[in-house]
This record gives structure tokens, C-alpha cells and sequence, in this order.
């Protein structure tokens, strides 16, 4: 009997064989990423390493660049998940490296959680070269994990001068043109003795913003809403100012920072919000007439307390659901339990009769899942995409846009309207609603009255 006259033996073999082949590429897999991995930790150094190798060059009097890298992964974690976001901030970890450091022949290491600070001997020009590069292959690695405008990154960097500084104090700049970038909504930002005074204004505002909302130092102005097939005022929105003891008078770019930073966006929101219904309630009969739209931030959205809180108000003013809109501001991200809280306030406020607005559509975290999520009213379509429908491939853009939101049932509110041209395109796209500089700039109350007596 020969052995190859039993083919079922033969085929066991080349089973087990193929299994065996599988399990040995699987470990060398497994190896290699694990290397890979481990060969991108030890490439960080320590921040100690760093400062001395800063010092010494600043003992040769040698320029060098300090870079400040904050990265925030709430927002992958919270549409996705933890692992998903590991994965994302190993691929950054290896891109930062690389580029920041392999390519600029510099140090990197790891700063706090999920912050880096970079020491390489690049003049300013070349650093925003370098981190305009990085980015650009970081934000490839978004595009392939779907997390753009979900991440958030922000570089910030401070080259020594002439004048010798300690590694502390150019660490501090760094860290100052971070925060500076992160408040401009911008990439990147270079540290200079501006931007270094700006900082310390943005906390003095920070220190001071507690005691200015409870000392009532906060007014309103009104920029008009109108209908675009009237153009007849229709409402307004409520924009808020600050009349700072010491800074002046300042918008909401100066401040809402602020009140983000220190945690008072419910008390915040809920300041503003009354003071525009007291308003309302002191002359109820014209005033009550139009529709008054209220920025409310999601974090304060997705307080248990909030439907409570904005029906109690109302009532203690004795003043019509109907003239409240509340705008969502696309300011976080939401987990499920966050969102599931929000819906039901935003529910329990629209049933009785205050009209929802999602602010900013087309920007941020505001997406056409967001149509589908929220019981709205109306779509406030971001001015990014309003002035950019000058263009033939904007304006299909806010066409379809608008085409949506009415399919769905919302009516449509273009902001950002600055030219006629941009009046006419909004127009040609059907939308229901305007607000822009091209017919109302924001203004105090009294003016906003006159325009009432008027119409």
C-alpha cells in the first residue's frame, strides 16, 4: 500500500501546512507593528534632554525654535471610539516625528497628555514650512480615518532672538502662540511681543469674566433678519457685548472664549437669555411682533434642567413662546448620551412654540446628520459657504444645500451677506431668509426700535 494512494492524507497536510504558513505571517505582522511602535516611543526623548540641549545653545548664543503641538481627540472619541482614537494619535505621534523632527533634525517629546514639544534650529519661515507639511500629511490621515473637523490640532512656536531667554520662558511663549491659534481658529501661530500681549489680555479677561457677569456689565445689540421675498424685517439675532472695567467695550471673539474656558457657558447662557426677555417684556405689544434668535451653546443644550430653566423664564416675563428662537452653536461634540438629552430639550422647547435654529450649517461639527438628529426649524447657513457662492461649484453647493433643508421640511436663514452679488445668489438659490452687513450691521436697541416704527 503506497502512501499516496490515500489523497485525504495529503490534503490534511497541505491544510495543516497553509495554517502553519497563516500563523507564522500573522506573528511576523504582529512583530513588525509592534517594532514599529516601539521604535517611535524610544524616538521621543525626554523634555529634560530637551531643555538641556536648548541651553546649551543658548550658551553659544545659537537660535533655536521651540514648538508647542496641543491635540485634542474628544471628537473621534466621542463619534467613534477609544481605540479608534489610540490608532489616530499613534498615526500623528509617528507623522509628528517624522516631520518635526527626522526631516528638521530636532527633538520631540511627549508634553502632558496628547501635547508635544518640538527643539529643532529652524528660522521662523522654515518652521511654517515644516509644520504646514506635517499638517498637510496629518490631515491626510483624517481623510482616511473620516475624522476632519473632528480632531483638533494646533501648533505653536517661538524662535530665540538675540536676546537670551530661558528654555521655561520660550516654552511659555510656544504654549502662548498655541492658545492664540487655537482662539483664531487658525493651524498656526508664531509668538511675538503682540500676540505675547494679546495673551495676557485673553486672561485678564479669563481672571475677570466671573465678576463682569455677576456685576452685569454685558448689553445687547440686534442684527435684523429679513424675509427674502419681502425684505421686511422679521426678527433679530441677539448678540452679546461686553462693557469691560478695563478693556473696553469688547465682542464675543474677545470673551466667549473666556466664558468656555472657565466653565460658564450655562450661567452665560442663561444671563443673556433673560436679559433679551426682560427687554421684550417692557414693551410687549411691538416688540413681541418679531422673532428674536439666542446663540445657546451645546454645552449648555445638554443640561438635564434646560427645557425647565428656558419655559420658567419666558413665563416670568409673560411674553410669547413664538418670538424665542434658539440658535445651536456648533461649539462640541456630542456623545450619545449628550445628543439624547439635547433632543429632548430641543423637543419639549418646540412644542411649545419656540422656533430651533442650527447655527453655522456646513462648519464645525454641524453636518446633515444634524438635520436628521435635532427636531429644527430653520438652517442657518454658514457665511463661508453664503460668499462662496460667487463661485459656479459654491453655488451648487448652497443650492443643494437649501434644496435639502426644504425637502425636509426646514425653512433656510443665509448669514454673511455682505454684497448685492451675494444677495443675488442667495436669491437664485431659494433660500427664505437673510442677515448680513449688506443690509444691517449690529446695532444697539434703540436703533433696532426705529426700524420697527418704520416698517
Amino acid at each position: 500500500m503506497k502512501f499516496f494512494e490515500y489523497p485525504y492524507v495529503i490534503i490534511t497536510i497541505l491544510v495543516m501546512l497553509f495554517f502553519l504558513m497563516c500563523l507564522i505571517g500573522l506573528y511576523f505582522t504582529v512583530k513588525s507593528v509592534k517594532t514599529s511602535k516601539e521604535t517611535t516611543q524610544k524616538s521621543f526623548c525626554g523634555i529634560g534632554k530637551i531643555e538641556n540641549d536648548f541651553e546649551k545653545a543658548v550658551s553659544k548664543h545659537q537660535n533655536r525654535t521651540v514648538i508647542y503641538v496641543s491635540l485634542s481627540l474628544d471628537g473621534i472619541k466621542r463619534l467613534y471610539s477609544e481605540s479608534k482614537a489610540n490608532r489616530m494619535y499613534e498615526q500623528i505621534k509617528k507623522l509628528l516625528f517624522r516631520h518635526l523632527c527626522l526631516d528638521a533634525n530636532g527633538e520631540i517629546s511627549l508634553y502632558g497628555d496628547k501635547s508635544f514639544v518640538v527643539l529643532n534650529n529652524l528660522e521662523p519661515e522654515e518652521s511654517a514650512v515644516c509644520i504646514d507639511k506635517c499638517f498637510e500629511k496629518i490631515n491626510e490621515s483624517f481623510v482616511k480615518y473620516g475624522a476632519v473637523n473632528v480632531v483638533r490640532i494646533n501648533f505653536g512656536y517661538h524662535t530665540t532672538g538675540s536676546s537670551d531667554v530661558t528654555f521655561n520662558t520660550a516654552l511659555s511663549r510656544a504654549k502662548q502662540a498655541c492658545s492664540m491659534a487655537e482662539d483664531k481658529k487658525v493651524l498656526r501661530c508664531q509668538w511675538d511681543s503682540s500676540n505675547g500681549k494679546a495673551f495676557e489680555r485673553k486672561l485678564k479677561i479669563e481672571n475677570n469674566i466671573q465678576n463682569e457677569i455677576d456685576n452685569n456689565r454685558f448689553f445687547l445689540e440686534y442684527q435684523p433678519i429679513l424675509d427674502a421675498k419681502t425684505n421686511r424685517i422679521i426678527g433679530a439675532e441677539v448678540l452679546s457685548r461686553l462693557n469691560s472695567a478695563t478693556e473696553g467695550v469688547l465682542t464675543p471673539y474677545h470673551f466667549l472664549s473666556a466664558v468656555n474656558n472657565v466653565g460658564l457657558n450655562e450661567k452665560f447662557d442663561y444671563y443673556i437669555f433673560e436679559k433679551n426677555c426682560k427687554w421684550i417684556s417692557n414693551a410687549k405689544e411691538k416688540r413681541t411682533k418679531y422673532v428674536y434668535t439666542i446663540n445657546f451653546s451645546r454645552h449648555t443644550l445638554c443640561d438635564n434642567d434646560l427645557a425647565d430653566n428656558i419655559m420658567s423664564i419666558i413665563e416670568k416675563y409673560g411674553i410669547d413662546y413664538s418670538c424665542i428662537a434658539v440658535e445651536i452653536l456648533e461649539d462640541k461634540s456630542l456623545n450619545e448620551d449628550e445628543k439624547a438629552v439635547m433632543v429632548s430639550n430641543l423637543k419639549r422647547l418646540k412644542d411649545k412654540g419656540v422656533m430651533i435654529l442650527l447655527d453655522d450649517f456646513g462648519k464645525g461639527y454641524t453636518s446633515f446628520g444634524d438635520l436628521a438628529e435635532f427636531d429644527i426649524s430653520i438652517v442657518k447657513i454658514d457665511k463661508a459657504i453664503t460668499q462662496n457662492s460667487i463661485t459656479e461649484s459654491g453655488f451648487l453647493i448652497l443650492k443643494n444645500i437649501i434644496k435639502t433643508a426644504h425637502d425636509l421640511g426646514f425653512k433656510t436663514l443665509c448669514e454673511g451677506i455682505e454684497t448685492e452679488e451675494h444677495r443675488n445668489k442667495v436669491v437664485n438659490a431659494g433660500c427664505d431668509m437673510f442677515q448680513g452687513y449688506f443690509f444691517y450691521r449690529p446695532m444697539p436697541v434703540t436703533h433696532l426700535e426705529k426700524l420697527f416704527e418704520k416698517q
